[in-house]
């Protein structure tokens, strides 16, 4: 027999309670959310990096309101998830900006088409006396002991910087190994006027495509600050003793016209007249500081002149002049250049010539050629060679190297590296490999009596 007892405790449908249970909907609308979050910094990273590589954004919607037509110009703008990008084609203001949406349009007004400049702007104490310090550019005198004023970025957030050396297409001291330099600030003008590059952020690995600049020449009053004239590039001419500053106490440049995108070169007077000195009608002007000429191309046509006798001194050559230089003798001389491919190997094979275009150095593969005032030395791809020679065209000398390549980096050495030089005498790192676990030899050349130098 069973006995049957009573449980309390035992659940039944009766009192069994209800546990809360959350909300689906709300489970499914935060994971919505979590998910759209997620996909919107991914789309703002893709946009961004093809921004930074002049692409298309996605999902962007291309705004051709009527706000965004000026008198001088237009603004494009693409309208995405959050954010803004903006291309200024105006002639008050040029570049471009990648912003979020509550960023508005610069409306900058223009005066005889030229931008105002941005006034009453919160100005940083600068205790080092920097040239740019927190976005601003800082103008002091020339004992660098008073602040004569400054200037804020128009055309980009915080990327205007004091001007230094631009380029042209031909690029013909960058284009080599031995005669690419640092480019140098250019100097202030009569402690009054500065050449402002305001540009947006330049990316040469595009090449021409990728390389606009805009160039101002600044009047730094603090009164009265004002964009005086605008340029599309500038280049050096001249330095101060020093070596630092560009085009120190002449005021003569080498500036490119905005409007027609040739070079030039003009005089800038203390009141801030230009003269132009050279028309704006140049593919490229380069300054040779040895032989104060300019190496000059027009209609794809070089030749030497000579700015001071306002005349040309030069045969003219189809083929790029690369370099101008005279000798002791005072003769002079200038080198030209063409591309060569050879099997896989590819180079620039030059040639020297005089200026009333006699053939001085041709040999096949010549792809460096450097010039002193009593010989020439000179690099042949077929043995990897320097060679010595005098302008009486004698072989003085030779020094033997393991490979030709002069470019280098961080990571590779050149075939050789100037370690000394002298009036009498020249030393060579000669590398032994190109990679950076390879030593080097020193090679010492006298130049000033070969007969001290081992036979070879």
């Amino acid at each position: 027999m069973i006995d049957l007892y009573y449980a309390p405790n035992i659940p039944t449908p009766q009192n069994i309670q209800k546990v809360p249970v959350k909300n689906g909907k709300k489970k499914m609308i935060e994971l919505i959310l979590v998910s759209v979050g997620i996909l919107w910094f991914i789309l703002l990273g893709v946009n961004y990096i093809r921004y930074t590589k002049n692409k298309p954004l996605l999902l962007a919607i291309h705004n051709k309101s009527a706000e965004n037509e000026y008198p001088d110009g237009y603004v494009e703008e693409w309208i995405s998830l959050g954010y803004v990008y903006r291309i200024y084609n105006r002639v008050a203001i040029s570049g471009e900006e990648f912003v979020p949406f509550w960023v508005t349009t610069k409306r900058p007004k223009a005066e005889n088409d030229l931008p105002q400049v941005e006034t009453g702007y919160k100005i940083p104490d600068n205790p080092r006396k920097y040239d740019k310090y927190m976005g601003i550019l800082y103008f002091y005198s020339t004992e660098n002991t008073d602040l004569l004023g400054t200037y804020k970025c128009i055309n980009s957030n915080q990327d205007c910087a004091i001007a230094t050396n631009g380029w042209d297409r031909f690029d013909i001291i960058g284009n080599d190994p031995l005669t690419k330099r640092e480019p140098y600030k250019f100097a202030s003008l009569y402690n009054k006027y500065a050449f402002i590059d305001d540009s947006s952020k330049q990316d040469i690995s595009y090449g021409e495509n990728g390389y606009v600049r805009t160039i101002y020449l600044y009047k730094f009053d603090k009164k009265e600050p004002k964009i005086l004239y605008r340029f599309a590039d500038i280049k050096e001419t001249s330095y101060n003793e020093d070596k630092e500053l560009a085009n120190f106490g002449k005021y003569v440049y080498i500036v490119k016209d905005y409007e027609t995108q040739k070079w030039g070169i003009i005089k800038v007077s203390e009141s801030a007249n230009i003269t132009e000195l050279l028309p704006y009608e140049y593919d490229s002007i380069t300054y040779d500081e040895d032989t104060g000429y300019y190496i000059v191309c027009k209609n794809n046509v070089w030749y030497a002149y000579d700015l001071e006798e306002n005349k040309q001194v030069s045969v003219e050559s189809v083929e790029i002049i690369y370099d101008i230089w005279k000798n002791m003798n005072s003769s002079y001389y200038f080198k030209t250049g063409r591309e060569r491919t050879v099997g896989s190997e590819s180079f620039r094979e030059y040639t020297v010539y005089r200026f009333d275009g006699t053939e001085f150095l041709k040999k096949d593969k010549i792809s460096e050629i450097i010039p002193r005032k009593t010989y020439i030395m000179y690099l042949t791809e077929t043995d990897k060679v320097l060679h010595f020679m005098t302008y009486s065209k004698q072989e003085k000398a030779k020094v033997q190297l393991h490979f030709t390549k002069l470019e280098h980096d961080s990571v590779t050495h050149p075939a050789f590296e100037i370690f000394t030089e002298s009036d009498t005498s020249i030393a060579f790192k000669v590398y032994q490999g190109r990679e950076l676990k390879y030593d080097y030899d020193v090679e010492t050349i006298f130049t000033s009596n070969w007969d001290l130098n081992e036979d070879d």
